[in-house]
């Protein structure tokens, strides 16, 4: 029963969180200038504010729910974005002192991330052509 309740839980957090990052891009891009490059910024800079925020109030104020916690952290900001949980966890492990392992998971993250993005493409582009 846990697991269906945490399953609803992250699937309401979800949808709503999917659905601000949407409607976030549509503003930046209705702004003149504007872009869904601006709405991407947004909402990684939100979400690491919320994230943060959640993390520093669950230190003060004790743990959350879980299924609160899966809601907000999984569901909401996983959905709006996913930077915030890397930011999160490469500050976290710096702060921890291990500053080569958060620079090899920064690099890690950043240059593996965007080598998949380009080579992803590149063989749709070669399928599509």
């Amino acid at each position: 029963m846990t697991t269906w309740m945490n399953l609803g839980a992250i699937a309401a957090g979800g949808a709503v969180g999917a659905t601000c990052r949407y409607l976030v891009t549509v503003a930046a891009m209705a702004v003149p200038g504007g872009s869904s490059l601006w709405g991407t910024t947004i909402v990684n800079v939100l979400g690491c504010g919320l994230l943060g925020g959640l993390a520093e109030f669950s230190l003060i104020h004790g743990n959350l729910p879980p299924a609160t916690a899966l809601a907000l952290r999984v569901g909401f900001l996983g959905s709006l974005t996913t930077f915030s949980t890397f930011a999160a966890e490469s500050a976290a492990t710096a702060g921890e002192g291990r500053l080569g392992v958060a620079s090899v998971y920064v690099l890690t993250n950043l240059l593996v991330g965007w080598a998949v993005l380009l080579g992803s493409a590149s063989m749709v582009r070669g399928w599509m052509s």
